[in-house]
């Protein structure tokens, strides 16, 4: 952690894209019924198959209810990413604008590599979990 760096960019139309995506999230996972709403994921449409992140929306939904071993059992990965990670990253975000502190990994080619392979190899388990359990 550095204390005084520049803050990182972001452009302004990402930012606002996200914020609507986050938005209409939100306000999809808030619908009651939504174990009989329609299948939102294009993947599923157009395969019939659930892809590695199927049940995001439902897992928003419990999560905002509590329930995290059911959301948990509907996809690992999402649920995890939505406890541990996207609390993390608005922290370190809001830091980042705050000049509170930036956060700066150095890591070499083999260590992003191995990275990426693991993120890979985690999101093709989860994946298989997801087609095994098909929810």
């Amino acid at each position: 952690m550095v204390r005084g760096q520049p803050p990182y960019a972001a452009p302004r139309g990402a930012i606002l894209a996200g914020t609507l995506l986050v938005a209409l999230g939100v306000a999809a996972a808030a619908l009651p019924g939504i174990e009989e709403g329609p299948v939102a994921c294009p993947f599923r449409v157009v395969t019939g198959h659930p892809c590695p992140t199927c049940g995001l929306t439902r897992v928003a939904h419990y999560l905002m209810r509590a329930d995290v071993s059911r959301a948990f059992a509907i996809n690992p990965f999402d649920t995890t990413f939505l406890v541990v990670c996207v609390p993390l990253f608005a922290v370190l975000w809001v830091a980042n604008r705050t000049r509170g502190f930036a956060v700066r990994v150095a890591m070499s080619r083999v260590e992003r590599n191995s990275a990426w392979a693991l993120l890979a190899v985690i999101v093709l388990a989860n994946w298989v979990y997801v087609l095994l359990t098909h929810r």
